[in-house]
C-alpha cells in the first residue's frame, strides 16, 4: 500500500553519491530523470546504474553513511537549484527492448513538510488541483 498518492512527472535531476560522514560528494553526477513523484518519494530513471566504481544502490545500501544528493534546477529560474537527499530501496533494469535504463525507486529523507520538497512538489505539480489532490492524501 503506498503512503502517498504518485503523480507522473518529467523532471531531469543530477544524483551524486554523497557521503555523510565525509560530508564529500563522491565522483561525478549522473544525469537522469524523475518519472514519478509524492512528497515521500520518487521514481528515477539513469541512464547507468554505477557511478564511477559505486554501484549507485548497493553502496547506499551497504553503508548507511552513503546517500543520494538530488540536485533539481527549478524550470523558472536556472540560478535556483533544490537538493534532496534520498535513499534508494529497488532498483530494475528498464524491460523495453529499445531503452537502456534503470529505474531506481527513492525514498527521500528530507521531511516531507520541508521547504524543499514542497518546493519540488510544486514544480512537479504545475496543475494546483493536481497539487492539493497529493497532499491532502499524504495528510
Amino acid at each position: 500500500m503506498r503512503l502517498a498518492k504518485r503523480i507522473s512527472v518529467e523532471l531531469r535531476v543530477k544524483v551524486y553519491l554523497f557521503d555523510n560522514k565525509g560530508k564529500t560528494r563522491i565522483g561525478d553526477p549522473v544525469g537522469g530523470r524523475i518519472t514519478n513523484f509524492s512528497p515521500l518519494g520518487a521514481a528515477l530513471s539513469v541512464p547507468a546504474i554505477m557511478m564511477g566504481e559505486k554501484h549507485l544502490f548497493y553502496t547506499c545500501n551497504d553503508n548507511p553513511d552513503f546517500v543520494l544528493q538530488l540536485e533539481f534546477e527549478l524550470r523558472d529560474s536556472s540560478e535556483k537549484i533544490i537538493t534532496v537527499p534520498a535513499t534508494p530501496v529497488w532498483f530494475d533494469r528498464d524491460h523495453e527492448p529499445d531503452i537502456k535504463q534503470f529505474n531506481v525507486g527513492l525514498k527521500f529523507l528530507a521531511d516531507s513538510k520541508s521547504p524543499e520538497i514542497q518546493t519540488l512538489s510544486k514544480e512537479a505539480c504545475k496543475d494546483e488541483k493536481m497539487l492539493v489532490s497529493i497532499w491532502k492524501k499524504l495528510f
